[in-house]
């Protein structure tokens, strides 16, 4: 970082004061290093800069009408998402009177067979070829819709937008503890996000460097929350100068927060030529 990283500085543009990434309180300037090390430390300082007056954006909202959502069975063998009549992983053929439905499935070739690909970088030896496909099928109700927390994960339809795979209620978590915090959290503040509030909170989010717990976030929020650039004025902004949940004193289990691998700690360092988190407790 520059020899005054310490100091507050200003960048005057438009005949007012822009602000700068070391106005931004020292964990979460270190959070944004980390995020963007490969990017550099000077497009850092220039999406702090460049973000007045433009404040992140939430999630879209979800499809269909408001209402109650319900989990529909299908002549497919899966569950469907549905409110106010309306399957909203498909699309009506008023001819048939079913619902048109595509997916997209991706997957890897490996020596040993392939292999359901979930996201993120396949680089390992074994990785031979990808495959992908658009999948279309017909869908017809066949009972009566039930809570869609009831239904197991494989048996729910992912078809459709993206974004209703995150309308489906999260899994359990793994731990209790965990699940006493989510419990708690819904509870409080109710079981949608506290960020958005469009979709179900799936995630217990927490300070990484105090443990303190700050709300239940959906699996979008969850993930770009800390990349947020602005110091004020911003929903997300907003949400971590005034955690939902800083009411209750609840604090996430120091057991179960991840810690990035010691190699991926030194190519951040490369990247930026320091350690962000130098002086502060570790990353998690």
């Amino acid at each position: 970082m520059r020899a005054d990283a310490g100091a507050v500085v200003s960048a005057v543009s438009e005949d007012r004061l822009m602000a700068d990434l070391d106005e931004l309180p020292p964990y979460r300037r270190a959070q944004l290093l980390w995020r963007w090390s490969h990017q550099g430390v000077a497009f850092v300082e220039d999406l702090v800069r460049n973000a007045e007056k433009r404040p992140c954006s939430l999630p879209s909202a979800p499809p269909g009408p408001p209402g109650r959502t319900l989990a529909l069975p299908g002549d497919d063998g899966r569950f469907h998402l549905a409110r106010a009549g309306l399957m909203l992983c498909g699309q009506a053929e008023a001819a048939t009177g079913a619902w048109s439905h595509r997916q997209h499935c991706g997957w890897v070739e490996r020596g040993y067979g392939p292999q359901e690909w979930k996201g993120g970088r396949v680089d390992d030896a074994d990785t031979v070829a990808w495959g992908s496909l658009v999948a279309e099928w017909l869908v017809r109700p066949t009972g009566p819709g039930v809570d869609p927390g009831t239904v197991d994960r494989p048996d729910r339809c992912l078809g459709g937008a993206y974004g209703l795979m995150h309308l489906w209620p999260p899994r359990p978590a793994r731990t209790a503890s965990v699940r006493r915090l989510r419990a708690a959290l819904v509870d409080a503040l109710g079981a949608d996000c506290h960020l958005c509030g469009l979709y179900p909170g799936a995630m217990v989010d927490h300070d990484h460097q105090t443990g303190r717990v700050r709300g239940l976030l959906c699996a979008y929020c969850n993930r770009v929350l800390e990349e947020c650039p602005h110091l004020t004025g911003c929903p997300r902004a907003d949400y971590l100068l005034a955690p939902p949940a800083a009411g209750l004193n609840l604090v996430y289990p120091a057991s179960q927060q991840w810690r990035p691998k010691e190699s991926t700690r030194q190519r951040v360092i490369e990247q930026l030529g320091f350690d962000p988190f130098e002086g502060l407790s570790q990353p998690s």
